[in-house]
């Protein structure tokens, strides 16, 4: 019986995709129906390092990677849910056959949108060949459609070179990674690299952590300065720290609840100061 041309050429640019993947990255391949959870791969870059005279591929940044035919527009509203709850870099990537390239589309604006507008209702992905800032990778409102920019940031190919484009998507997962971790972490403070730039979002969850956010700052400030003070007192700053005192202060006179642990970094700071004081000779 005759066989569907349409699942072959999937099934083609798919180990075009493997190949071209598998000289910068370990390539992962879920290979049943059962196991589609939204991406055709998941990689993890690795670093050739000589060891001897053997050469050895250490890993690095991981990532997940969708991989396609054409650049039309892609209706991703059934997968927002899994776009939301992924942890890792998410790419696009589509495939050509002669010569064979896949060129990678990024999904680093997704912890950007999220935060922004909250999960849409719908979701349409746009693969673009020019530059994609902070500003206008996305429109959209909660619940409702939304459009996503996915800049293209490289292109694999057979005669490419490796070595160059698996420091620079490391490089851009890194940025990824971090994005993703402040939106996981509530922070909400992002990098950007065109231009290099930071984005800070406010309202929606961002409103209610960023009083907490800011104590915990202030408990760090006060562990790094009992550390300056104990191991690099030329370092440690009598008027940056009554800065640091006098803003505490005005938290607890406000009557503000603070995580414990800014209370007890600061009385041991303050304990210390205290203590070196007494000591000194008159």
């Amino acid at each position: 019986m005759a066989h569907l041309a349409v699942p072959r050429k999937g099934w083609e640019n798919e180990h075009i995709a493997t190949f071209l993947l598998s000289q910068i990255a370990f390539v992962a391949h879920p290979m049943t129906v059962a196991d589609d959870v939204g991406s055709d791969f998941f990689c993890t870059l690795f670093d050739p390092r000589p060891q001897g005279r053997t050469q050895m591929l250490f890993p690095l940044n991981s990532f997940a990677i969708q991989v396609k035919s054409s650049r039309r527009n892609l209706n991703a509203t059934n997968k927002i849910e899994y776009l939301h709850s992924l942890e890792i870099p998410y790419f696009v990537g589509v495939v050509k056959r002669s010569p064979s390239r896949m060129s990678v589309y990024s999904g680093e604006y997704l912890p950007f949108m999220f935060s922004g507008v909250g999960p849409p209702g719908k979701l349409t992905l746009h693969l673009v060949e020019g530059e994609v800032t902070a500003s206008d990778a996305y429109d959209g409102t909660k619940d409702g459609p939304c459009n996503l920019k996915l800049p293209l940031v490289l292109t694999l190919a057979e005669n490419g070179d490796p070595e160059t484009n698996g420091r620079e998507l490391s490089k851009l997962c890194s940025r990824m990674h971090h994005n993703i971790s402040s939106w996981k972490l509530d922070e909400y403070i992002f990098k950007s690299d065109h231009p290099p730039s930071v984005s800070i979002f406010a309202g929606c969850r961002s409103v209610e952590c960023f009083r907490d956010n800011f104590c915990l700052r202030l408990a760090e400030v006060f562990f790094n300065m009992k550390w300056l003070y104990e191991k690099q007192r030329k370092d440690f700053s009598v008027a940056e720290f009554e800065m640091y005192d006098r803003i505490y202060s005005d938290l607890l006179n406000n009557g503000r609840e603070m995580p414990a642990i800014l209370g007890e970094a600061y009385k041991k700071l303050r304990g210390l100061i205290d203590e070196t004081s007494q000591q000194a000779p008159e």
